[in-house]
């Protein structure tokens, strides 16, 4: 089951793409709607919400008294996280049970307005964010009854564009008009969401592309990083010990292949391998490697890893988990750490990869083609570096 999360800025257009992505077959969650369920007449939710802020918030036939609610506690952030902490679990809780009732090949999309402000990002596996102009967002609004002043003070009480930018994996901009709207959610639809829900049903990873393909650095790729890490994190806890962004895509300016590498650093690889039901939930799936052993560490057992990938494809990843102080998890670490320092590096990398990629264009044999440049230059510079910068692994 794919579960996406849609947000967006109160009159941003979010109720239009959850729309759409109805029409096109997502089975959609309306956490607004939620929200209101959850209060209404003779629940659970609504006496504890009259508990709190009295029986002057009820209507005369003994509903909730939405407005004078809202007058509460958009006067006083105490107040409204107060009521959050009354209504958000039960919204939740609620969610649950409607996508546990849905067949396992559906693509669920919970509509949340306070996605970034509630901490639920990384229980999805993919993020959507609307964006509109803020005085486009002012004029629906105002089209919907409010004036100038309660528009205003309820888009200053939600997270800003920018902090839902930072939880998102993709932003649908909202001001082309509605044609334009549905058009990018329809390619969403066929190009992201459909083939991610097959990869999930198929547990799978997406593949990287075989054809070889460098581009540009992307300031991107550490938000990408991110995204992927808190998945991580929600699904392993303090089992994962460091989750770290490494490979050329952690290195500014180093042109890369547009695949995000990871490493998580355990105490064990039998750990991960009880994480693994876990984690193809949340879309990793993966098998046993081995790195290529170096100078050394002649011994190819000291290079097992656990190799994963995500199921998107729209944010390809590798994820390498790698035991503590093993030669590879250090060397990883290491390698990152000598191409951020140094330019002379950074520059002799990106010749090689630019060399062998024009004579292999097929990304295994480019793969293959550059495992000697790391015996004969890679461990040895990077070691040296080391040892004259006093580098060390980070402490786990």
């Amino acid at each position: 089951m794919l579960k996406v999360a849609l947000t967006g800025g109160i009159g941003a257009g979010k109720s239009t793409v959850a729309a759409k992505l109805s029409q096109l077959g997502a089975r959609v969650i309306d956490a607004d709607a939620l929200s209101r369920e959850v209060v209404a007449p003779n629940t659970e939710g609504l006496a504890a919400v009259v508990s709190r802020f009295g029986p002057a918030v009820l209507t005369a036939d003994g509903a909730l008294d939405r407005a004078r609610l809202a007058q509460i506690v958009f006067d006083s952030a105490p107040a409204r996280a107060e009521l959050e902490a009354i209504v958000h679990p039960r919204v939740r809780a609620r969610a649950r049970e409607l996508t546990d009732a849905l067949p396992d090949d559906a693509i669920v999309v919970q509509d949340i307005p306070l996605l970034a402000e509630t901490g639920q990002a990384p229980g999805f596996h993919l993020n959507i964010d609307v964006e509109a102009p803020r005085e486009l967002r002012l004029e629906r609004l105002a089209e919907r009854g409010l004036s100038r002043t309660d528009a205003l003070r309820r888009i200053d009480a939600q997270a800003s564009d920018a902090e839902r930018r930072e939880v998102c994996d993709l932003v649908l901009y909202n001001r082309d008009g509605l044609e334009d709207l549905e058009r990018h959610v329809a390619m969403l639809w066929e190009d992201r969401l459909v083939p991610f829900a097959e990869n999930l049903q198929l547990e799978r990873a997406e593949p990287r592309p075989e054809k070889l393909q460098f581009v540009e650095s992307d300031p991107a790729w550490p938000r990408r990083f991110e995204h992927l890490a808190a998945r991580l994190r929600r699904v392993m806890g303090p089992s994962a010990v460091r989750i770290d962004h490494i490979g050329s895509t952690a290195v500014a300016g180093l042109p890369a292949k547009d695949v995000i590498d990871i490493q998580v650093t355990v105490v064990s690889l039998h750990i991960v391998d009880a994480f693994a039901e876990a984690l193809g939930d949340a879309g990793f799936f993966g098998q046993v490697l081995f790195d290529s052993p170096k100078p050394e560490f002649a011994d190819v057992a000291d290079w097992e890893k656990r190799f994963y990938g995500y199921a998107d494809p729209g944010n390809i990843a590798q994820v390498h988990f790698r035991p503590i102080d093993s030669p590879g998890q250090r060397f990883a670490l290491l390698f990152r750490d000598w191409m951020r320092a140094d330019p002379q590096a950074r520059a002799d990398y990106a010749q090689l990869k630019g060399g062998l990629a024009a004579k292999d264009d097929a990304d295994a044999e480019y793969a293959e083609a550059k495992e000697p440049w790391f015996d004969r230059e890679g461990w040895p510079r990077a070691n040296r570096w080391a040892a004259e910068t006093g580098w060390h692994a980070p402490v786990c």
